[in-house]
C-alpha cells in the first residue's frame, strides 16, 4: 500500500528539498508496483530474476527508483516490454533520473519553480503509465504548491509524523544496505588478492618453463589458459569493486542527507506539538552511561534489528515501525533517550542472543548497550 505525499506548510529550501525526496520516494512504489504486475503478466512470477542475472546484481528493491530508471534507460531492458514506445517518454526518464540524482546528493538547485517542474514531470510519467494513486498524490501537491505561492497558510501536515518515520525507516534499510555492501566489498578484494596471487604464479611458472625451453608442452599450455582466465576474472572483480565502491559512496551521501532531513522534521514536530516526544522525553532523568558505552564493537552485528526513532524517541519494530511490545513503555524510552546521547541521528540498531546492542557509526559497530533481561 502507497502512503501519501508530504504536503509543505512553507517555501523553503529544505522544505523543497523534502518534498522532491518525497515525490521520488512515492514514484519508486507506484512505478515499482506497474513494472512488477505488467512484467508477471508477460514473464511469469520470477520475471526480476532475469534481470538479477542479466545485471549481476546481489540484491534488487523494485521500489527504488534509481534502480527503476537505471534499468528502464537500458536499451536491452526486459521491462522495456510494458512501457510505452516513444522518445519523449524515455526523455522524461532521463530528467528524472538526472533529478534523482541531484536531489539525493543535495545538488537540487530547489528554487519553487524548479520544484514545481519536477512535481509536474512526475506527475505526467504516472498519467503516461495510468498511475492513479500518483497522478491524484502529485496534483494535490500541484494545488498546494500553488496556494502557497498565492500567500496561503497551512497548520503542519498530520502526516508529518508519518513521513518522519517513513524517512527513519529509509534510513535504516539505507544502513543495512551499507554494511551489506561493506561485506561485500571486503569479500571482493579478498578474492582479487588471491586472483592476483594466481596470476604471479603463473607467470613465475611460465618463465620456468620458458628458461627450460618448455613451451610447447601441454603443462605450459595448462599455465597460458589458467593465466588468461585468472586476468579475466582479476577484471570483472575489478568492475565489480569499482562499481560497490561508486554505490557506497552514494549511499554514505544519501543517508547523511536523509539525517538532516529528519532533523529538521523533527524540530518542526517538536514545534508544532506540546505533547512531543521529544518534550516528554526531556522530563526523564538521565543516568550516567556506562564507560563501555559507544565503545567500538568487534563481535558480530545481533541478528534482532530494532529502529532507534528520533521522531518518537523511543525503539520500535523495524517493519511496522511500532513501539517494540518486549520492553515496558517508560523502560523503552529511557533506553532510547540513553541510546541517543550516543547516536542522536538514530537508526537502525543490532542485538544478539546475548542481548548486546550495536548500531553503526561512521564504517564502525559501537556497542549501545545490554537488554538482555528484556528478553525473558
Amino acid at each position: 500500500m502507497n502512503s501519501k505525499l508530504f504536503l509543505p506548510t512553507e517555501l523553503s529550501e529544505v522544505s523543497n528539498n523534502l518534498v522532491i525526496f518525497d515525490c521520488t520516494r512515492l514514484f519508486g512504489e507506484v512505478f515499482g508496483e506497474f513494472c512488477d504486475h505488467k512484467m508477471r503478466e508477460i514473464e511469469g512470477q520470477d520475471w526480476l530474476n532475469q534481470i538479477r542475472d542479466q545485471r549481476r546484481i546481489y540484491r534488487i528493491n523494485l521500489s527504488d527508483t534509481a534502480f527503476l530508471l537505471k534499468e528502464c534507460l537500458t536499451s536491452d531492458s526486459l521491462i522495456r516490454k510494458v512501457l510505452p514506445k516513444s522518445e519523449s517518454f524515455y526523455n522524461k526518464l532521463d530528467i528524472l533520473k538526472k533529478l534523482r540524482n541531484e536531489n539525493q546528493h543535495f545538488n537540487l538547485k530547489a528554487g519553487t519553480q524548479e520544484i514545481k517542474a519536477a512535481v509536474e514531470l512526475y506527475f505526467g510519467v504516472c498519467l503516461d503509465l495510468n498511475l492513479q494513486f500518483g497522478v491524484k498524490e502529485y496534483s494535490i501537491l500541484l494545488k498546494r504548491l500553488d496556494d502557497l505561492q498565492a500567500g496561503k497558510n497551512f497548520s503542519i501536515d498530520p502526516i508529518l509524523s508519518q513521513t518522519l518515520s517513513e524517512m527513519e525507516r529509509q534510513k535504516a534499510e539505507m544502513e543495512d544496505q551499507l554494511i551489506e555492501k561493506n561485506v561485500l566489498l571486503l569479500d571482493k578484494e579478498n578474492k582479487l588478492n588471491h586472483v592476483r596471487e594466481a596470476i604471479l604464479e603463473s607467470n613465475l611458472k611460465i618463465d620456468d618453463l620458458t628458461k627450460s625451453n618448455e613451451q610447447k608442452t601441454s603443462a605450459f599450455n595448462k599455465i597460458i589458459d589458467d593465466l588468461d582466465k585468472s586476468k579475466m576474472e582479476a577484471e570483472e572483480l575489478r568492475a565489480q569493486l569499482s562499481e560497490l565502491s561508486a554505490q557506497k559512496v552514494s549511499d554514505e551521501i544519501t543517508e547523511k542527507e536523509i539525517e538532516k532531513l529528519i532533523a529538521w522534521l523533527a524540530e518542526n514536530l517538536y514545534k508544532a506539538n506540546e505533547d512531543s516526544p521529544k518534550k516528554l522525553a526531556n522530563k526523564i532523568p538521565r543516568k550516567n552511561l556506562s564507560s563501555e558505552v559507544g565503545s567500538i564493537w568487534n563481535k558480530p552485528k545481533g541478528k534482532r534489528k530494532i529502529t532507534l526513532s528520533v521522531a518518537k524517541r523511543d525503539l520500535v519494530d523495524s517493519r511496522s515501525s511500532e513501539p517494540i511490545d518486549y520492553i515496558p513503555e517508560e523502560s523503552r524510552i529511557e533506553i532510547a533517550e540513553e541510546w541517543l546521547l550516543v547516536r542522536p541521528s538514530g537508526g537502525r540498531v543490532f542485538v544478539d542472543d546475548e542481548g548486546n546492542a550495536s548500531t553503526l557509526l561512521g564504517e564502525s559497530l559501537v556497542f549501545l548497550g545490554n537488554i538482555q533481561r528484556y528478553f525473558d
